[in-house]
């Protein structure tokens, strides 16, 4: 998955807002690096100082999990597809329009986790 901090996609809202030539634009808004979730799990580990371990489940498990948690079966579905996507590469393009618009590099994910945790 290639994300973005919160604060890269409202400075390139603000950019595209009180900027010129963006009419009638669509961007495509993704960070410079994919990340998986288990890089994330060992960036978390590496910040917190504690074990952090990402395990893989089975659609159905996976669904049964949300479900279980108390989410509506309509909620954990999508969740599930979102996951199954991600897994299959399809949120991990970066052609780089995100860092253009902010005229720098998009925030690295090691320093979006130390400022959410």
């Amino acid at each position: 998955m290639a994300s973005a901090a919160r604060a890269d996609y409202a400075a390139a809202a603000v950019a595209v807002l009180t900027g010129t030539g963006h009419e009638g634009r669509a961007y495509e808004l993704s960070g410079d690096v994919a990340w998986s979730y288990p890089e994330l799990a060992a960036v978390v580990a590496e910040i917190t100082g504690t074990e952090v371990r990402y395990q893989d489940l089975p659609a159905d498990e996976h669904r049964a999990a949300l479900t279980g948690a108390g989410l509506p079966a309509e909620v954990a579905d999508l969740l599930v597809a979102i996951d199954a996507d991600v897994a299959a590469g399809r949120l991990a393009d970066t052609p780089g329009e995100l860092a253009t618009l902010l005229g720098r590099p998009t925030t690295p994910l090691a320093d979006t986790v130390r400022a959410l945790l």
